[in-house]
C-alpha cells in the first residue's frame, strides 16, 4: 500500500506515532438542526497504525484550522528547506441552498485534507492538526448512533 509521502522523508514518516492520520475523506454530509439548520461533513480518517474512525466537522472548523495554520506557517515565518505551501481551502459561500453548498464542497475538502496530510511531519504533529482529526467522545457517540440507524446489509449468496 502506497502512503502519501510527497513532502516528507520516508525515515521521518516511519518515526511518526501510529495514531497520526494519513488519509481523510468526506464519506457523507449530515443535516443538523439546532438554532439554525446546518450541515456537517462525516469524515473517514485512517491512521498510520491502520485504524479507521469517523469524525464530524463543520466548514467553520475547517476554516478555523486553516486560519491557525496560516498564522503559524505564513511565508514570513518559514525559512530555508522548511518552507512549504499550505493547501487552498474552499472559500466561504453566503448565498445558496445549504445542502448544495455542502455537497459542492466535498471534492475541494477532500483535496484540502489530502494535501494537508502530505505536508512535512512537523505540521502533522501540530496540536491544531492532531485535534482536528482526533475522534472526540462526541464523534464516537455520533458514529455509534449512525451504526444503529443504518440497516444491516448482508452479502448476496
Amino acid at each position: 500500500m502506497s502512503l502519501p509521502r510527497q513532502l516528507r522523508d520516508e525515515s521521518d514518516f516511519d518515526q511518526l506515532p501510529d495514531d497520526i492520520p494519513i488519509s481523510a475523506t468526506v464519506a457523507d454530509i449530515e443535516e443538523k438542526k439546532g438554532f439554525i439548520v446546518y450541515y456537517q461533513f462525516v469524515i473517514e480518517v485512517k491512521t498510520k497504525g491502520g485504524s479507521k474512525y469517523f469524525i464530524y466537522r463543520r466548514y467553520r472548523q475547517f476554516f478555523a484550522l486553516h486560519q491557525t495554520l496560516e498564522l503559524k506557517f505564513s511565508s514570513e515565518t518559514q525559512t530555508g528547506s522548511y518552507s512549504f505551501t499550505l493547501p487552498t481551502l474552499p472559500g466561504k459561500v453566503f448565498m445558496g441552498k445549504k445542502q448544495e453548498i455542502a455537497e459542492n464542497r466535498i471534492p475541494e475538502l477532500n483535496n484540502y485534507m489530502k494535501t494537508l496530510l502530505c505536508l512535512p511531519t512537523y505540521v502533522l504533529l501540530e496540536d491544531v492538526v492532531r485535534m482536528f482529526f482526533y475522534q472526540s467522545e462526541l464523534d464516537s457517540k455520533q458514529e455509534n448512533r449512525q451504526d444503529q440507524t443504518r440497516p444491516t446489509v448482508f452479502p448476496q449468496s
